[in-house]
């Protein structure tokens, strides 16, 4: 398949299961069984495991997944289960996640250099610093860290992965034991 036609399932996928204003997962859930010839009673432990593959259910998000699958030989059960995250790793990326589509202004799912400088501002007055001001060299550097696909952009799943490193370089448990 070509890129650009899964593209399109992808932007009609979207439109199908955010008719409602959001992404509705509980139903991709049981239409994706049902073509499978399968029924099956969806628990949210459920749900929270398909949102880590689905990413955070923007259109985008919905272009890569058919992109990857659509247009590569990477048989879908590749897919390996991602462990959970510590309560507090889930929550401190809840507000990363929070604080990013506050800077990501046209809701692409992903931020350029010149939006950074406010979401560092905000990220480090979550910590309960209030007066920082990032130098032009803290900016290159945080886009060289968090920027791991040399895009220029830094997509949400960036700036999770950023979190996560982190946080576990602070020596906290990220996965649920």
């Amino acid at each position: 398949m070509q890129r650009e036609q899964a593209v399109q399932i992808a932007g009609q996928l979207y439109d199908y299961y955010t008719k409602k204003g959001s992404l509705d997962i509980q139903s991709m859930m049981v239409n994706n069984y049902k073509m499978m010839g399968k029924q099956y009673q969806i628990q949210q432990e459920d749900v929270e495991e398909y949102k880590q593959v689905i990413g955070t259910g923007q259109k985008k998000d919905f272009e890569q997944l058919c992109i990857r699958y659509f247009c590569s030989a990477i048989p879908i059960v590749s897919i390996q289960k991602k462990p959970k995250y510590s309560k507090i790793v889930n929550e401190r990326l809840e507000l990363a996640r929070k604080i990013f589509r506050k800077f990501d202004s046209d809701n692409s799912g992903s931020i350029t250099s010149d939006e950074v400088r406010g979401l560092l501002i905000e990220t480090y007055k979550q910590v309960g610093i209030n007066n920082y001001q990032p130098t032009e060299q803290d900016l290159k550097e945080w886009m060289n860290m968090t920027d791991t696909n040399g895009d220029g952009l830094i997509s949400i799943e960036e700036f999770e992965d950023l979190v996560i490193r982190s946080l576990q370089s602070s020596g906290l448990e990220i996965y649920q034991k």
